[in-house]
């Protein structure tokens, strides 16, 4: 008796957890297919592209972005960052209306040369994927203040996040860029925006 009551017991556990799980995913796939809701919008700056050109909050307007914080020397998740970014970038190639934009938190050593070097290891042949710099100052009190990621002890301490910003220029969701699950849902906004920037032409 005592058998059968754990035995139920255990199969009612699971079925609560199956009910869960299917829950969560349900609405993890729901969130995936709705518009993100403003954050803030994205501060004023004022940086410069790995072509030397100059890069500004002006450049956000009319174009979706998908913007992070790396440096060229990172041993740690920089790597997988830029994987994803360019996995993005490449899947996109179609898409002028899309940008990507990496801010180097390690300027002294990120150069415009070598920001040049680190683009074409990746692959870029266009103007769709900017690496910007500016001084150390201007990009703690960009990252912090102006994209709310953390920047303490940068370069290492800097944040993993993917920025989603609007054509308007405006923050609207943030993204694990390491994580492949959390791209998948930023993959699924950026064809919603995609579509609603197409739409309002």
């Amino acid at each position: 008796m005592i058998k059968k009551i754990h035995l139920v017991s255990v199969l009612a556990l699971v079925v609560f957890l199956g009910i869960g799980a299917t829950w969560v995913i349900t609405k993890a796939t729901q969130a995936s297919q709705v518009l993100p809701a403003v954050i803030k919008q994205a501060p004023p700056f004022s940086l410069v592209s790995h072509h030397g050109e100059p890069f500004t909050e002006d450049s956000l307007r009319n174009k979706i972005s998908v913007l992070d914080f790396i440096f060229t020397s990172c041993p740690g998740p920089c790597p997988i960052m830029s994987n994803n970014m360019r996995t993005l970038y490449n899947q996109y190639k179609l898409h002028p209306d899309l940008q990507f934009i990496s801010i180097t938190v390690d300027p002294e050593y990120d150069s415009q040369e070598v920001l040049k070097i680190y683009a074409d290891a990746n692959g870029v042949n266009d103007k769709r994927w900017k690496f910007l710099r500016a001084d150390m100052e201007k990009v703690k009190k960009l990252s912090s203040d102006g994209f709310l990621l953390m920047s303490d002890n940068l370069p290492a301490g800097h944040s993993v996040k993917f920025v989603l910003i609007d054509g308007e220029g405006n923050i609207r969701q943030y993204y694990n860029g390491t994580d492949k699950a959390s791209i998948s849902i930023l993959r699924n906004h950026i064809n919603l925006f995609l579509k609603k920037l197409r739409s309002s032409v």
